[in-house]
Protein backbone atom coordinates (compact mmCIF):
# COMPACT_ATOMS: atom_id res chain seq x y z
CA UNK A 1 0.00 0.00 0.00
CA UNK A 2 0.96 3.62 -0.66
CA UNK A 3 1.76 6.29 1.37
CA UNK A 4 0.59 9.69 1.29
CA UNK A 5 2.83 12.81 2.82
CA UNK A 6 0.05 15.64 3.95
CA UNK A 7 1.61 19.15 4.48
CA UNK A 8 1.22 22.63 4.49
CA UNK A 9 3.39 25.97 3.58
CA UNK A 10 1.25 29.26 5.14
CA UNK A 11 -1.14 29.08 7.36
CA UNK A 12 -3.08 26.31 9.16
CA UNK A 13 -4.93 25.11 6.52
CA UNK A 14 -6.34 21.58 8.71
CA UNK A 15 -3.09 19.34 7.82
CA UNK A 16 -3.78 17.26 10.54
CA UNK A 17 -7.65 17.08 10.45
CA UNK A 18 -7.66 15.95 6.91
CA UNK A 19 -4.96 12.88 7.87
CA UNK A 20 -7.28 12.10 10.40
CA UNK A 21 -10.02 12.31 8.14
CA UNK A 22 -8.79 10.34 4.68
CA UNK A 23 -7.68 7.44 7.09
CA UNK A 24 -11.82 7.54 9.08
CA UNK A 25 -13.06 6.85 5.02
CA UNK A 26 -10.25 4.81 3.28
CA UNK A 27 -11.33 1.11 2.54
CA UNK A 28 -10.89 -1.13 5.29
CA UNK A 29 -8.75 -3.18 2.85
CA UNK A 30 -6.52 -0.49 3.04
CA UNK A 31 -5.91 -0.72 6.75
CA UNK A 32 -4.74 2.87 6.98
CA UNK A 33 -2.62 4.06 9.66
CA UNK A 34 -2.19 7.76 10.71
CA UNK A 35 1.57 8.64 11.29
CA UNK A 36 2.63 12.14 12.71
CA UNK A 37 5.72 13.17 11.26
CA UNK A 38 5.65 16.98 11.65
CA UNK A 39 9.15 18.17 12.89
CA UNK A 40 7.14 20.88 15.36
CA UNK A 41 5.71 18.52 16.94
CA UNK A 42 2.35 16.45 17.29
CA UNK A 43 -1.36 17.28 18.26
CA UNK A 44 -3.09 14.16 18.30
CA UNK A 45 -2.30 13.19 21.55
CA UNK A 46 -3.68 16.25 23.84
CA UNK A 47 -6.54 16.96 21.10
CA UNK A 48 -7.83 13.02 21.69
CA UNK A 49 -6.83 12.79 24.65
CA UNK A 50 -4.68 9.76 24.35
CA UNK A 51 -1.67 8.57 25.72
CA UNK A 52 1.81 9.83 25.73
CA UNK A 53 3.47 6.08 24.71
CA UNK A 54 3.38 4.18 22.69
CA UNK A 55 4.67 7.09 19.82
CA UNK A 56 6.64 8.00 17.09
CA UNK A 57 9.68 7.35 19.44
CA UNK A 58 8.74 4.02 20.17
CA UNK A 59 7.98 3.27 16.25
CA UNK A 60 11.26 4.70 15.31
CA UNK A 61 13.18 2.59 17.90
CA UNK A 62 11.25 -0.50 16.56
CA UNK A 63 11.93 0.09 12.87
CA UNK A 64 15.85 -0.07 13.51
CA UNK A 65 15.56 -4.01 13.98
CA UNK A 66 12.08 -4.98 12.49
CA UNK A 67 12.20 -7.36 9.83
CA UNK A 68 8.44 -6.81 9.36
CA UNK A 69 6.79 -3.18 9.15
CA UNK A 70 4.00 -4.86 11.11
CA UNK A 71 6.22 -4.84 14.06
CA UNK A 72 7.07 -2.05 13.97
CA UNK A 73 3.81 -0.10 13.66
CA UNK A 74 2.16 -2.48 16.32
CA UNK A 75 4.80 -0.92 18.20
CA UNK A 76 3.96 2.50 17.98
CA UNK A 77 0.31 2.58 17.43
CA UNK A 78 -2.82 3.14 19.25
CA UNK A 79 -6.06 3.32 18.24
CA UNK A 80 -8.86 5.94 17.55
CA UNK A 81 -12.57 5.33 17.44
CA UNK A 82 -14.34 7.77 15.02
CA UNK A 83 -18.23 7.04 15.05
CA UNK A 84 -17.96 3.48 13.94
CA UNK A 85 -14.34 3.15 12.32
CA UNK A 86 -11.33 1.99 14.20
CA UNK A 87 -8.24 4.39 13.29
CA UNK A 88 -4.86 3.29 14.03
CA UNK A 89 -2.43 6.37 14.57
CA UNK A 90 1.45 6.86 15.33
CA UNK A 91 1.33 9.96 17.79
CA UNK A 92 4.49 11.93 17.98
CA UNK A 93 5.28 14.07 21.45
CA UNK A 94 4.15 17.94 21.68
CA UNK A 95 7.87 18.48 21.85
CA UNK A 96 9.52 18.87 18.20
CA UNK A 97 13.13 17.85 19.06
CA UNK A 98 11.89 13.86 20.10
CA UNK A 99 10.51 13.79 16.09
CA UNK A 100 13.12 15.75 14.81
CA UNK A 101 15.34 13.34 16.05
CA UNK A 102 13.19 10.23 15.19
CA UNK A 103 12.32 10.83 11.54
CA UNK A 104 16.03 10.00 10.33
CA UNK A 105 15.04 6.68 11.48
CA UNK A 106 11.92 6.59 9.82
CA UNK A 107 13.51 7.77 5.99
CA UNK A 108 16.78 5.74 6.33
CA UNK A 109 16.95 2.15 7.08
CA UNK A 110 13.34 2.32 8.96
CA UNK A 111 11.93 3.31 5.62
CA UNK A 112 10.24 0.22 5.11
CA UNK A 113 7.84 1.13 7.96
CA UNK A 114 6.22 4.08 5.80
CA UNK A 115 6.04 2.12 2.58
CA UNK A 116 4.82 -1.07 4.18
CA UNK A 117 3.00 -3.38 0.96
CA UNK A 118 -0.51 -4.14 3.38
CA UNK A 119 -1.19 -0.64 4.82
CA UNK A 120 -1.96 2.38 3.59
CA UNK A 121 0.20 4.93 5.78
CA UNK A 122 -0.82 9.05 5.78
CA UNK A 123 2.03 10.86 7.26
CA UNK A 124 1.09 14.35 8.86
CA UNK A 125 3.90 16.42 7.86
CA UNK A 126 3.43 19.18 9.40
CA UNK A 127 4.25 22.66 7.95
CA UNK A 128 7.13 22.72 5.42
CA UNK A 129 9.94 24.99 6.48
CA UNK A 130 12.87 25.38 4.25
CA UNK A 131 15.54 22.81 5.56
CA UNK A 132 12.29 20.87 7.59
CA UNK A 133 13.72 17.02 8.49
CA UNK A 134 10.12 16.00 7.06
CA UNK A 135 11.53 16.61 3.34
CA UNK A 136 13.30 13.20 3.07
CA UNK A 137 9.43 11.60 4.22
CA UNK A 138 8.46 13.75 1.31
CA UNK A 139 10.33 12.02 -1.11
CA UNK A 140 9.25 8.54 -0.24
CA UNK A 141 5.83 9.36 -0.69
CA UNK A 142 3.38 8.37 -3.64
CA UNK A 143 1.60 11.38 -3.45
CA UNK A 144 2.43 14.96 -2.08
CA UNK A 145 -0.58 16.21 -0.33
CA UNK A 146 0.10 19.88 -0.20
CA UNK A 147 -2.85 22.19 1.53
CA UNK A 148 -3.24 25.54 1.14
CA UNK A 149 -6.42 28.41 1.16
CA UNK A 150 -6.94 30.38 -2.71
CA UNK A 151 -5.72 33.14 -1.27
CA UNK A 152 -2.69 35.57 -2.85
CA UNK A 153 -0.29 35.35 0.47
CA UNK A 154 -0.03 31.77 1.01
CA UNK A 155 -0.26 31.20 -3.01
CA UNK A 156 2.87 33.27 -3.19
CA UNK A 157 4.37 30.88 -0.60
CA UNK A 158 3.44 28.14 -1.99
CA UNK A 159 5.35 29.21 -5.20
CA UNK A 160 8.33 29.87 -3.57
CA UNK A 161 9.00 26.57 -2.52
CA UNK A 162 7.15 24.92 -5.98
CA UNK A 163 10.12 23.91 -7.74
CA UNK A 164 11.56 22.01 -4.89
CA UNK A 165 7.84 20.04 -4.29
CA UNK A 166 8.06 19.63 -8.26
CA UNK A 167 11.25 18.27 -8.18
CA UNK A 168 10.23 15.62 -4.88
CA UNK A 169 7.68 14.55 -6.10
CA UNK A 170 7.42 15.06 -10.27
CA UNK A 171 3.55 13.85 -11.16
CA UNK A 172 2.86 13.23 -7.42
CA UNK A 173 2.30 16.96 -5.98
CA UNK A 174 -1.50 17.98 -4.99
CA UNK A 175 -2.15 21.31 -4.16
CA UNK A 176 -5.33 20.31 -2.19
CA UNK A 177 -7.37 23.92 -1.70
CA UNK A 178 -8.92 24.74 2.01
CA UNK A 179 -11.81 26.02 2.92
CA UNK A 180 -11.51 30.05 3.35
CA UNK A 181 -9.89 30.86 0.00
CA UNK A 182 -11.06 33.59 -2.71
CA UNK A 183 -9.94 31.87 -5.88
CA UNK A 184 -11.36 29.04 -7.94
CA UNK A 185 -9.47 25.53 -8.55
CA UNK A 186 -9.02 26.02 -11.83
CA UNK A 187 -7.68 29.71 -11.52
CA UNK A 188 -5.40 28.43 -8.95
CA UNK A 189 -4.34 25.32 -11.41
CA UNK A 190 -3.76 27.52 -14.26
CA UNK A 191 -1.77 30.00 -12.46
CA UNK A 192 0.59 27.42 -10.64
CA UNK A 193 0.66 25.13 -14.19
CA UNK A 194 1.93 28.44 -15.76
CA UNK A 195 4.38 29.05 -12.96
CA UNK A 196 5.74 25.99 -13.61
CA UNK A 197 6.38 25.73 -17.36
CA UNK A 198 7.23 29.60 -17.59
CA UNK A 199 9.00 30.35 -14.73
CA UNK A 200 10.51 26.72 -13.53
CA UNK A 201 10.60 25.07 -17.06
CA UNK A 202 8.97 21.55 -15.99
CA UNK A 203 6.50 19.55 -17.15
CA UNK A 204 2.95 22.05 -16.30
CA UNK A 205 1.55 19.10 -15.34
CA UNK A 206 3.70 17.89 -12.67
CA UNK A 207 1.07 19.57 -9.70
CA UNK A 208 -2.65 18.80 -9.76
CA UNK A 209 -5.23 21.29 -7.81
CA UNK A 210 -8.01 18.97 -6.37
CA UNK A 211 -10.61 21.07 -3.62
CA UNK A 212 -11.67 23.29 -1.95
CA UNK A 213 -12.87 21.28 0.76
CA UNK A 214 -16.17 22.25 2.40
CA UNK A 215 -16.16 24.44 5.50
CA UNK A 216 -17.35 22.18 8.12
CA UNK A 217 -17.02 23.24 11.62
CA UNK A 218 -19.19 19.84 12.62
CA UNK A 219 -16.88 17.32 11.18
CA UNK A 220 -13.98 18.96 12.03
CA UNK A 221 -14.78 19.03 16.02
CA UNK A 222 -15.68 15.21 15.14
CA UNK A 223 -12.00 14.83 13.97
CA UNK A 224 -10.55 17.34 16.95
CA UNK A 225 -12.36 14.69 19.30
CA UNK A 226 -14.63 17.67 20.23
CA UNK A 227 -17.75 16.32 19.41
CA UNK A 228 -19.08 12.59 19.55
CA UNK A 229 -19.78 11.44 15.89
CA UNK A 230 -23.48 10.80 15.35
CA UNK A 231 -24.42 7.77 13.10
CA UNK A 232 -25.05 9.83 9.95
CA UNK A 233 -21.29 11.27 10.51
CA UNK A 234 -20.33 9.68 6.97
CA UNK A 235 -22.53 12.45 5.60
CA UNK A 236 -20.98 15.13 6.33
CA UNK A 237 -19.99 17.66 3.81
CA UNK A 238 -16.24 17.18 4.93
CA UNK A 239 -16.61 13.40 5.17
CA UNK A 240 -17.76 13.05 1.66
CA UNK A 241 -15.21 15.48 0.15
CA UNK A 242 -12.38 13.28 1.94
CA UNK A 243 -13.80 9.93 0.31
CA UNK A 244 -13.91 11.50 -2.98
CA UNK A 245 -10.59 13.10 -2.50
CA UNK A 246 -9.44 9.45 -2.55
CA UNK A 247 -11.04 8.70 -5.30
CA UNK A 248 -8.89 11.43 -7.06
CA UNK A 249 -6.00 9.94 -5.58
CA UNK A 250 -6.62 6.06 -6.07
CA UNK A 251 -4.61 6.26 -9.48
CA UNK A 252 -1.66 7.60 -8.00
CA UNK A 253 -1.94 4.64 -4.98
CA UNK A 254 -3.28 1.78 -6.55
CA UNK A 255 -5.87 1.95 -3.90
CA UNK A 256 -10.02 0.95 -4.89
CA UNK A 257 -11.71 4.40 -4.28
CA UNK A 258 -14.02 4.03 -1.11
CA UNK A 259 -17.44 3.48 -1.33
CA UNK A 260 -20.43 3.66 0.96
CA UNK A 261 -19.98 0.29 1.91
CA UNK A 262 -16.95 0.51 2.95
CA UNK A 263 -17.52 2.25 5.74
CA UNK A 264 -17.45 0.11 8.79
CA UNK A 265 -15.36 -1.08 11.13
CA UNK A 266 -12.86 -3.15 10.69
CA UNK A 267 -12.15 -4.71 14.72
CA UNK A 268 -8.61 -6.36 12.78
CA UNK A 269 -7.07 -2.97 12.16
Amino acid sequence: MPLIAVTYVKGRPGVTTTALGLAAVAPPTARPVVVEADPAGGDLMRRLDLAATPSLVDLAAAARGATHAEDALAAGRQGVVIGDVAVPVVVAPAGGAQTRAALPELTGMGRAVLTAPDRLVIADCGRLAPGSSAWPLLRLADVVLVMVRARTDELAHLREVLAELVDVGPGRLVVLLAPGGVYPAAEVADVLSTHVAEELARDPNAVSVLGPLPADRKAAAVLGGELVAGRRWRRLPLMRAYAGLLGDLAPHLSLAAPTPTDFREEASR
